[in-house]
């Protein structure tokens, strides 16, 4: 914004700065409805974000315990494997 500018008329002066204040009230409008829009669009990817979480969550807790329960599966064959080797040959 050029403040030195020179005016003819204070007319043009006036209709200058109204036209000015216009472009402001505009640009704030838009910039108002972009920030709306993206406030809404992060409000639903936080939701969706939020869904996958627990999705995530819930198969790494079923992942864990098939996890540890074939480990205990494992160790229980390891001494089935260890006592028929030590007892049967």
């Amino acid at each position: 914004m050029d403040d030195s500018k020179k005016f003819k008329t204070p007319q043009e002066e006036i209709d200058y700065w109204r036209q000015q204040a216009e472009q402001f009230k505009q640009d704030l409008e838009e910039t108002r409805e972009e920030l709306e829009e993206f406030q809404i669009s992060s409000r639903e990817l936080e939701c969706e974000l939020e869904a996958q979480l627990e999705q995530l969550e819930s198969k790494n807790k079923d992942l864990l315990s098939e996890t540890s329960k074939l480990g205990s599966e494992n160790s229980s064959l390891k001494v089935k494997i260890w006592i028929y080797f030590n007892y049967f040959l």
